[in-house]
């Protein structure tokens, strides 16, 4: 056969392949006496670049063979697991179906903000500043606190303002930096104890024609200059008579109390921002940066979780407690 003659050609060129152990020499010595099969490791098949078309992988049937390759895929589930996963895809929608419907019974329902309204405050003021002395109400809605009896006409959100011109805004708003603007200021005695105490230049604006009116009457531009009094939305659009007084940027500070802020935090939060962007208006920025002081019933935690919500860009300068009864706190605050 083909090693007979391999052995022949081999002894025709007298090599002896006996003694030699590389088999790369050994082919090459067989290859050169024109054997190409002797020398070559035993189960050793040296082939050509590329497969020739009866190769055969490791694993697959031989083309001679009768039986055909076998696919290998991907196992096909079982009945049992369709229905396990169908099982689970519904219990999982329904358990957060279920969730929804829960948070949804306890989240409270949205009330309107009555207070944004400024039918509410005609409505308001109206039964507040009654001139008949027998329908006068003697005591605050409730939730509200003021002080006003029958000696005086003034409205004292909290019955703090005395002490808030004292001890607040005396010691950290200087008269001499620029005026003074009071938002909400209905009835209060705020603007006759800011001029007593040396502020003799007040915006006091309010939204409700009947207050401004009655404020006018009584305290005449003659008798007390440099204070003032109008109606303006402070919420409003600059385009429709709101916002700030104008000109812009030039009050030394802004006094809410128990107004603006403390109805809004409570009934319309998401104004938060439209309120601070009209603080920020008003406030002067040279030669130093003015201060909008709020006075509200929320506690520090409360107030920073607020201004944390509106995203203000406002440092809290000083925070104190107003009066006795623990309902009041006063805050400071200078925008960044």
């Amino acid at each position: 056969g083909v090693h007979e003659m391999a052995d022949a050609a081999l002894a025709e060129a007298g090599v002896d392949l006996g003694g030699i152990t590389d088999w790369q020499e050994a082919a090459a010595i067989s290859a050169a006496a024109g054997s190409p099969l002797m020398g070559l490791p035993q189960g050793l098949r040296v082939r050509p670049n590329g497969r020739s078309e009866h190769f055969v992988g490791i694993g697959a049937s031989s083309p001679d063979s009768g039986d055909k390759p076998k696919a290998k895929g991907v196992p096909l589930p079982s009945l049992r697991d369709i229905v396990t996963l169908v099982f689970f895809v519904v219990g999982s929608l329904l358990m957060l179906a279920l969730q929804r419907a829960t948070r949804a019974d306890q989240t409270p329902a949205l009330v309107p903000c009555k207070q944004c309204s400024q039918d509410w405050w005609d409505h308001f003021w109206e039964w507040r500043m009654n001139d008949s002395a027998s329908e006068r109400p003697a005591t605050a809605p409730g939730g509200m606190e003021w002080e006003w009896d029958a000696t005086t006409n003034h409205t004292d959100w909290f019955g703090v303002s005395a002490e808030l011109v004292d001890t607040v805004v005396a010691t950290y708003v200087d008269p001499a930096l620029g005026p003074v603007l009071h938002v909400g200021c209905g009835d209060s005695p705020m603007p006759e104890l800011l001029y007593r105490a040396g502020f003799h230049a007040v915006e006091h604006i309010d939204i409700v024609p009947q207050v401004v009116s009655t404020m006018k009457a009584r305290y005449p531009s003659d008798l007390w200059p440099g204070m003032n009094f109008s109606v303006r939305d402070f919420l409003g659009a600059t385009a429709h008579g709101g916002g700030p007084p104008p000109p812009l940027n030039r009050f030394a500070a802004v006094i809410d109390k128990a107004g603006i802020w403390d109805w809004l935090q409570d009934e319309a939060s998401e104004h938060l921002p439209r309120l601070l962007e009209s603080v920020r208006e008003a406030l002067m920025i040279q030669p130093q940066r003015g201060v909008y002081i709020i006075v509200t019933k929320q506690s520090p935690f409360q107030l920073s979780e607020t201004l944390a919500r509106a995203r203000a860009n406002f440092l809290v300068e000083t925070s104190q407690a107003l009066g006795q009864k623990g309902i009041a706190w006063c805050y400071v605050l200078e925008p960044l």
